[in-house]
């Protein structure tokens, strides 16, 4: 096949990939905590491992594949709430969440107390401290305070301190479900950050710039749309016209 097919459907499927990780920003503009994905993509060049002595030049030739997929942890805006569960972090760390598969990386502060004063995340999942356990707060033991550091004091008695966690490459940190990340195998970094209690880090989603990229996107897919579909039909034609010639 004319390698200039590949280029084409290489481009397709990579103007998807990204216009597909636009829309899932997009969508989470609102999201607490969420960090904007970014796509990166490889070159490939179907004509050099052709054998048919094809020219190798960059603008026939050249493709793209998508390599992989990498989060912008930029600090975003922290907005008062005046709830004393929301916290936010300002800093390279992460809450951790236990979950069945395992302790996860998390932005969200939306926190809540569970029916025996755990100290849990929106779907009941367990917020972590510095010990590897769950916190507890007291019902019954009034207010109680996050100090920068993420020690949770109830009057007079320190309860415990968040196991706030940083990491080398948090780029690379895969996203699950919940607003979560997975940090396993990932070297661990100084946590470098402060808790700020009665708010939430918003989202890091630039809106205007998201919308921009993809009305930019949007022309590209069309444009190699139109290569596709005009190689296509010059295969067609070619393919009609040997068979014809052929008889």
């Amino acid at each position: 096949m004319d390698p200039a097919y590949y280029v084409a459907a290489g481009s397709l499927k990579a103007r998807s990939f990204h216009l597909e990780t636009l829309s899932n920003n997009l969508a989470n503009s609102n999201t607490v905590g969420y960090k904007t994905e970014r796509s990166f993509f490889s070159v490939f060049n179907k004509a050099r491992s052709s054998g048919r002595n094809l020219p190798l030049s960059q603008a026939v030739n050249d493709g793209t594949v998508l390599a992989q997929r990498g989060m912008d942890f930029s600090q975003g805006t922290s907005k008062p709430t005046g709830r004393n569960l929301d916290l936010a972090i300002e800093g390279n760390a992460f809450f951790m969440i236990q979950t069945p598969q395992g302790p996860q990386a998390t932005r969200d502060g939306r926190f809540q107390l569970g029916p025996k004063g755990e100290l849990q995340a929106l779907d009941g999942a367990s917020v972590l401290g510095k010990n590897g356990q769950p916190l507890q707060i007291n019902p019954e033991g009034g207010a109680f305070t996050v100090g920068p550091d993420g020690t949770l004091q109830q009057g007079q008695t320190v309860l415990g301190r968040l196991d706030l966690r940083a990491y080398k490459t948090s780029s690379a940190l895969p996203r699950m479900g919940s607003n979560r990340y997975d940090p396993t195998g990932l070297q661990e970094a100084p946590a470098t950050a402060t808790v700020s209690q009665g708010y939430l880090e918003q989202s890091g989603v630039d809106v205007a710039s998201t919308m921009v990229d993809m009305i930019r996107l949007n022309r590209l897919f069309e444009m190699s749309l139109k290569v596709a579909s005009t190689i296509t039909n010059d295969l067609d034609a070619r393919s009609i016209n040997d068979i014809a010639a052929a008889r």
